[in-house]
């Protein structure tokens, strides 16, 4: 049985904390494997290109035949390269930035998808938490119009009043019942982005934690700007490219060192020990070779040294051409690079102030709801025991809708708080 299905039995609930949902995000959600194979492929496409760098071995077999003769042969050869300078090849070159976008592309998705369990795990638990406080303000609500229906039997409220009693609690009721199937939907969700959506059901699993609402320094600014620059795959990524452009200019003076080929050879006995450097697309190459044949050869014994210069002096401009085009990519990349710290440090200031102004206004609004609750109670209580000469219903029903408006937007504050907090993680990339 899978190890997934291990964690989440269809049988029951099964507790799940926010760790082991990402863990377990990270093996099965669809965008995170996609990125893994991309990876995977693109490694073993720039291993093709690096594969001249590794032993080449081979057993060559010949055979010649004619009206009154046959000539049979069989050659092991191996051969390593042994030296390699110059300017790397384009098909090289290209597989190299190839592999080095699909690893920071996977880092990304890795990112995002941590990102969205880690909002759609947090989503489940806000909504379960308002679920249980609603439930006790429900309680209250019941208990209220059971008391209301006591009074009206011995005549000390009105038929309305019982009547406005049970609209609160089906008022309460329904929200509840609303939040419990979007609590149904939330937990899809966050099956969907575990990728276990269709092997595991929503009702039969239970989350494990608590929602963070921990206090975030003003101070902490700078040093949260700081960590993103180095944690953003975005910028690791254009760095690198920034330290490849780097190379490729010294790789362009290249250009002006003399065009070099040599070879070398050395037989003794029946076995050949060759050596040939040529200049292939900009890069020198050095190649060692062994060839041996297998049965019967010839005996000798002989040597052979051969070397080839040529002087570049004037190519009309070409490789001072290349060298300024090289240069003026570096610069146009390290614009690049300064441009896109600008926009993340800007983007993390932002994200910081976002929950900063969440958190106050949460605060507010906790407070808010507290008062609007007190006031009801005593208007409440002024009505029903008739303290109040000239407090009407009307009063009454205003009072009720401030407390339930301010609790709908205390939910949807600590909500806000919550995802703010989850968007500035997702900013600096710190999942602490």
């Amino acid at each position: 049985m899978p190890l997934v299905l291990l964690i989440l039995k269809m049988a029951g609930a099964e507790e799940l904390t926010l760790e082991g949902s990402i863990k377990i995000a990270l093996k099965h959600n669809p965008d995170v494997l996609k990125a893994e194979q991309l990876v995977r492929e693109k490694k073993w496409a720039l291993m093709y290109y690096r594969s001249e760098r590794f032993p080449q071995v081979s057993l060559v077999g010949s055979y010649y035949g004619a009206e009154d003769t046959t000539h049979r042969s069989a050659t092991l050869r191996v051969s390593q390269e042994v030296l390699r300078f110059g300017r790397t090849p384009y098909l090289e070159l290209k597989a190299r930035r190839e592999y080095r976008k699909a690893r920071f592309a996977y880092r990304r998705t890795v990112a995002d998808v941590i990102s969205r369990v880690r909002k759609a795990f947090l989503s489940v638990l806000l909504t379960e938490d308002e679920i249980a406080e609603r439930m006790e303000l429900l309680k209250e609500f019941e208990r209220k119009h059971r008391r209301m229906e006591e009074r009206l039997e011995v005549g000390k409220v009105r038929p309305i009043d019982v009547k406005e009693a049970r609209l609160e609690v089906l008022d309460e009721r329904l929200r509840i019942n609303t939040l419990e199937r979007a609590l149904r939907a939330q937990k899809l969700e966050l099956l969907k982005v575990m990728g276990l959506l269709g092997r595991a059901s929503p009702d039969g699993i239970e989350l494990v934690g608590e929602v963070p609402e921990e206090e975030v320094p003003e101070d902490s600014l700078d040093a949260m700007v700081r960590k993103a620059l180095e944690n953003r795959s975005e910028v690791a990524e254009l760095r690198e490219e920034v330290e490849e452009q780097r190379r490729l200019v010294r790789q362009a003076l290249w250009e002006w060192f003399p065009g070099i080929t040599a070879s070398a050879s050395y037989g003794r006995g029946r076995t050949d020990l060759n050596f040939r450097m040529s200049k292939v697309e900009g890069q020198w190459r050095g190649t060692m070779y062994l060839e041996r044949p297998l049965g019967r050869g010839t005996e000798r014994e002989d040597w052979e040294v051969r070397v080839g210069l040529v002087f570049p002096i004037f190519r009309g401009m070409r490789n001072w051409g290349v060298l300024q085009e090289e240069r003026a990519k570096l610069k146009s990349l390290e614009y690049e690079l300064k441009k896109l710290e600008d926009r993340i440090e800007v983007e993390v200031r932002e994200d910081f102030f976002k929950v900063l102004d969440a958190k106050e206004r949460l605060d507010i609004q906790r407070e808010r709801v507290e008062i609007t609750k007190e006031r009801l109670e005593i208007f409440e209580a002024l009505i029903e025991y008739e303290w109040a000469r000239y407090i009407t219903y009307e009063d009454l029903l205003r009072r009720r809708e401030d407390f339930h408006s301010a609790q709908r937007e205390y939910f949807s504050d600590r909500r806000e708080y919550v995802m703010a907090l989850e968007d500035l993680r997702r900013a600096v990339e710190e999942w602490r």
